[in-house]
């Protein structure tokens, strides 16, 4: 049997949750990552972690989030986030944390 299929409904849960970093190579395809997060500090990064996306200070969401809880880098996102999995356990944890209705399945 083939498990369930999820597809995002782009409600911005798992980018008002979880903590995100980004990559140079990320910010090398979107170059707003370096101007509007956070850049470590030399001896804090590894090759996946050089920027912070959220938290931040004075920011409730990722700071490339809209006011409607849309992505406005979607096309360049970070890989963290293009890996993502809708319905996954991080997703729904975070649907929860949001309370918001689990993600269900797509039909067929």
């Amino acid at each position: 049997m083939e498990p369930p299929r999820y597809e995002c409904d782009g409600c911005g849960a798992c980018c008002r949750t979880f903590a995100i970093f980004a990559a140079e190579t990320d910010a090398q395809r979107e170059p707003r990552i370096g101007d509007e997060s956070l850049r470590l500090r030399p001896w804090l990064t590894t090759p996946e972690r050089e920027y912070q996306l959220f938290p931040l200070p004075f920011h409730e969401t990722c700071c490339f989030l809209d006011g409607d809880n849309r992505c406005t880098i979607y096309a360049s996102r970070p890989d963290v986030c293009r890996g993502f999995e809708p319905g996954s356990e991080q997703c729904q944890e975070a649907r929860r944390s949001c309370k918001l209705a689990p993600l269900e399945p797509t039909a067929g």
